[in-house]
């Protein structure tokens, strides 16, 4: 009897342990009048930079954020569960102008285009995968005129903010041990090493893709800690903020950055239905993503003169700002195989009261996991030669997209709600299935994002321009047919796993799984990977795509940076979280030196 009681006690006190995260609030009532630096925007980048710069007691440093606190929301650490944080009030929940050459299964042919929308920005919504890119990735930077961005120069910066927990991983020299940013190895399926066995089978190299070489597949590393998402407003912002030198602003909508000439002297926000100013002693540093950067300062006078005179907004630069914009596009959904096997994740399973109490007690089972969980970077023959990179990810689901709600099925791809219901979606609800999510890492197809208004609250128009060049077509077939070849192996096979074949609507007059039928799937199927960069392009002098210079310093002006995924001249063969961390360890450095 009391043994019995014992235990009840001992798991509810266990319980309530875990799930105490009590965090002392150090967020601002109001801003000084001025600071040393000012930073816009608490995302990947920004809570690194407001770290790092008020390490130093003498830097006093203001960072705005236009969203809450990523405390609001009990989801954002849940790992699984980052599906229900789109089209929230944590999400920017932007989309794209419609497609033409893409997204033709899409609601009014836009891909939707999530964006975290409070501290820590979208490293508390997105899948929290730690893929760098490839070494040649960041050599091609320096060679486009991005100088002191080589390899060899960012790896340290990589290895500054790690703290890798695969014991393999640690000893190899490529990782960094003690960090603040927690990266672990999270796959808890046997699927898992199904899909390495398989990579095996095809002649791919299993190993980290992290380290000396890049090619193959691995198990998926992800900034999770002890079961939940650590993203970098836990690693970097929040043990930071109670030093009397940084203050944190949260619903700060930044309407524009001020200027005395050409220098840079503060910004406009709006905080609590006020408009307010703020004044920089030394810099304002732009950390708001490869949408709002840009926008922000095309509003400020800094962007395609003819554009902005269009609004009536007076140029101060005139500078390519909001073109180059490049995003890692591919597919979700397609292809999707059932297996004999109860491996795989299903909706009874993850929101079943024994994978709820195993996550309040241990950390532990679906809930504790991306869920995605295997990474591959291959070289297609498609590729192109001339750039000599890697142009196929694939990611590996232990799922498939019938694991959740015609609703949920939207909030995470934007297919049209038709498409879902033709492509019988609830039919497969709690099936074990998996899939595979193959993803186009180096689209020759160009986009940019424009103003819509002079008003900073109404959205920027993005236009991705998916597909538009025919290569990047060529290629994701390519990638699709890699994901079959997986699944065909004997590792597959051992588990019974068949193709899902129903004929994806609107692709009917193709042969199934033809290089027509698999490009009308691409044009049809199509989805942002959450990945969008080069809006406003780091490079040299005289280069005239070039918005920021390589000390990410926007040309021709003083006083101002832009520090965040914008900055790319060339996007990665990767996720891009762990780059754009690394961006900010980087640049932190360099505004140090500068000071100096």
């Amino acid at each position: 009897m009391w043994a019995k009681i014992i235990a009840v006690i001992a798991v509810a006190a266990a319980i309530y342990t875990r799930m105490q995260t009590v965090q002392q609030s150090f967020i601002r009532e109001d801003a000084n009048e001025e600071y040393d630096y000012i930073i816009v925007g608490a995302g990947s980048a920004g809570c690194v930079l407001a770290s790092r710069l008020s390490e130093d007691s003498s830097n006093k440093v203001l960072i705005l954020e236009a969203g809450g606190e990523e405390t609001d929301n009990k989801f954002v650490k849940q790992p699984a569960m980052q599906g229900l944080l789109r089209n929230s009030k944590e999400d920017w929940s932007f989309k794209t102008v419609p497609q033409k050459n893409s997204c033709w299964g899409c609601e009014n042919k836009q891909s939707l285009w999530p964006r975290g929308r409070m501290l820590g920005g979208s490293s508390n919504i997105n899948g929290m995968q730690y893929v760098r890119g490839n070494k040649g990735d960041f050599d091609l930077w320096e060679k486009m005129g991005a100088t002191g961005w080589s390899y060899k120069d960012i790896l340290p910066y990589f290895k500054k903010s790690e703290d890798n927990r695969n014991e393999e991983y640690r000893k190899s020299g490529y990782h960094g041990i003690g960090g603040p940013w927690t990266i672990s190895s999270t796959a808890f399926t046997p699927l898992a090493g199904i899909t390495l066995d398989a990579a095996k089978e095809l002649g791919y190299r299993v190993g980290d893709i992290n380290g000396e070489e890049q090619l193959g597949f691995h198990s998926l590393q992800a900034n999770v800690k002890d079961g939940e998402r650590w993203s970098v407003s836990d690693a970097f912002l929040r043990p930071a903020m109670s030093r009397p030198n940084l203050h944190v602003l949260i619903n700060a909508h930044v309407t524009k950055v001020t200027f005395n000439g050409k220098r840079a002297t503060g910004v406009e926000f709006v905080h609590g239905a006020r408009k307010k100013k703020v004044r920089a002693a030394r810099e304002v540093i732009l950390s708001a993503g490869a949408i709002q950067s840009p926008q922000i300062l095309m509003l400020s006078g800094v962007g395609p003169k003819e554009h902005l005179q269009q609004l009536n907004i007076t140029s101060v630069a005139d500078l390519p700002v909001g073109k180059h914009l490049q995003d890692h596009q591919g597919i979700i959904g397609f292809p999707e195989y059932w297996i004999e096997k109860p491996y795989s994740v299903t909706l009874d399973g993850l929101t079943s009261w024994i994978s709820d109490l195993k996550y309040k007690l241990f950390g532990k089972g679906p809930i504790a996991s991306p869920l995605f969980e295997i990474n591959g970077i291959v070289k297609t023959k498609a590729a192109d030669p001339k750039l000599g990179l890697p142009d196929i990810e694939i990611i590996f689901a232990p799922f498939g997209l019938g694991l959740g709600q015609e609703q949920d099925v939207y909030n995470f791809v934007g297919f049209d709600r038709k498409f879902i219901k033709d492509y019988n979606y609830r039919e497969y609800l709690n099936r074990h299935m998996v899939s595979f999510v193959p993803l186009l890492l180096h689209p020759k197809s160009i986009g940019e994002i424009r103003l819509q208004t002079k008003d900073s609250f109404d959205y920027p128009l993005i236009d991705p321009n998916y597909y538009d060049d025919e290569r990047d077509v060529k290629s994701i077939v390519e990638g699709i047919k890699v994901c079959a070849q997986l699944a065909e192996t004997k590792a597959f096979k051992a588990i019974g796993a068949k193709m899902r074949k129903q004929t994806v609507p609107g692709c009917a007059k193709h042969t199934h799984m033809s290089d027509e039928y698999l490009e009308c799937v691409a044009r049809t199927m199509t989805t942002t990977i959450y990945h969008p960069t080069g809006t406003c392009k780091m490079g040299a002098s005289n280069d005239p795509t070039a918005v920021t210079d390589p000390q990410l310093r926007v040309r021709g002006l003083q006083g101002l940076r832009v520090v965040d995924a914008s900055v790319m001249p060339e996007t990665v063969s990767a996720n891009t979280q762990a780059s754009t961390v690394m961006i900010a360890e980087k640049a932190a450095d360099m505004i140090k030196a500068a000071k100096l």
